[in-house]
């Protein structure tokens, strides 16, 4: 169990439910605690700290840019404070909602490539401590490179051969909390915003495409009737939900509507879905010992290798009459 990483579980008001989310089934070693706006009625075995009310008046005087989506900014901002005056190194930030871990990848054979994926479900019987290592990973990139952001891809993606790429990173991603900014802003894309504060910064904001996660979308499912946790709020403001990183980053952030489903196995709707568009912002990335980068990703894949057996698969082609 690594001792200078925190774990943190962002999480507001929960309505409809008061109980365990998702993201606390995951069996976790490191020490994990849930941050939030308002706990009352939380049915966890986490620990949970509240935002104080010192630290809500500040932000609402001194940072927030929203009437209605400043909740969790503020949990996050509260968070990296909470982290640094208890002397952890990493500040790992999860969304409350993760509901499918995995690790994806593809190896390339010449004329095909082969797909290689583990995945754990919050809906499994989990003894695997996946969260750790997933975290450890992180933590050994930041580690190793100039970055000070690190997550993870999709599990929606389809896997490519990348390892360590500069993109965008959401819900589940760790913090080097010597370098990283105090305060996340920009209503609802407030993860988007802190990667452009850290760009602002000469700070790379980094992927691992191999390690994905799940986790339930704004107003998912089969009838897209989730509106739990800050959902309801995301389908009330509609397009409006970007307006103030337009109005903060309209050179990069763009955003509109699409019918489109949001992943393979999704139809398309006839309610137009929130889109947003990003230019990319490439810094670069300077590692520091690729040797060891190595060794890790290598040992997490040995640790959790799929058995892939040869297979054949025959079709009996049936006689026309």
């Amino acid at each position: 169990m690594r001792d200078d990483v925190l774990i943190v579980e962002i999480s507001g008001k929960r309505p409809g439910t008061s109980k365990q989310r998702t993201t606390e089934k995951y069996p976790m070693k490191c020490k994990h605690i849930i941050v939030s706006n308002d706990s009352e009625g939380y049915e966890t075995d986490w620990e949970i700290v509240n935002v104080p009310e010192d630290y809500k008046k500040w932000y609402i005087e001194n940072v927030k840019t929203s009437d209605k989506a400043w909740y969790a900014p503020m949990n996050r901002s509260y968070a990296i404070k909470y982290a640094r005056e208890h002397g952890y190194k990493y500040l790992v930030q999860m969304d409350d909602n993760i509901k499918l871990l995995q690790i994806a990848y593809l190896i390339d054979e010449g004329s095909y490539s082969k797909r290689y994926t583990h995945t754990w479900s919050a809906s499994d019987n989990l003894t695997d401590y996946v969260v750790d290592d997933f975290v450890d990973m992180m933590c050994a990139v930041l580690d190793n490179t100039n970055a000070g952001m690190c997550g993870m891809n999709l599990a929606a993606v389809i896997p490519d051969d990348s390892v360590i790429t500069e993109r965008y990173v959401y819900s589940f991603f760790t913090l080097k909390l010597d370098s990283c900014p105090d305060v996340f802003q920009g209503d609802f894309e407030d993860d988007i915003e802190y990667r452009l504060k850290l760009a602002q910064m000469g700070i790379p904001c980094v992927q691992l495409g191999f390690l994905q996660y799940g986790k339930q979308g704004v107003g998912g499912g089969k009838d897209f009737k989730d509106l739990t946790g800050c959902r309801a709020a995301y389908k009330e403001a509609g397009v409006k939900r970007g307006e103030h990183m337009r109005k903060l980053y309209g050179d990069i952030y763009s955003a509109g509507t699409t019918s489109k489903g949001i992943s393979t196995n999704q139809k398309s709707r006839q309610e137009g879905r929130f889109k947003h568009k990003l230019k990319t912002v490439k810094l670069g990335v300077k590692i520091k010992n690729a040797d060891f980068i190595n060794s890790k990703i290598k040992g997490l894949l040995e640790k959790y290798a799929v058995e892939k057996k040869d297979s054949i698969s025959l079709k009996e082609k049936e006689e026309k009459k």
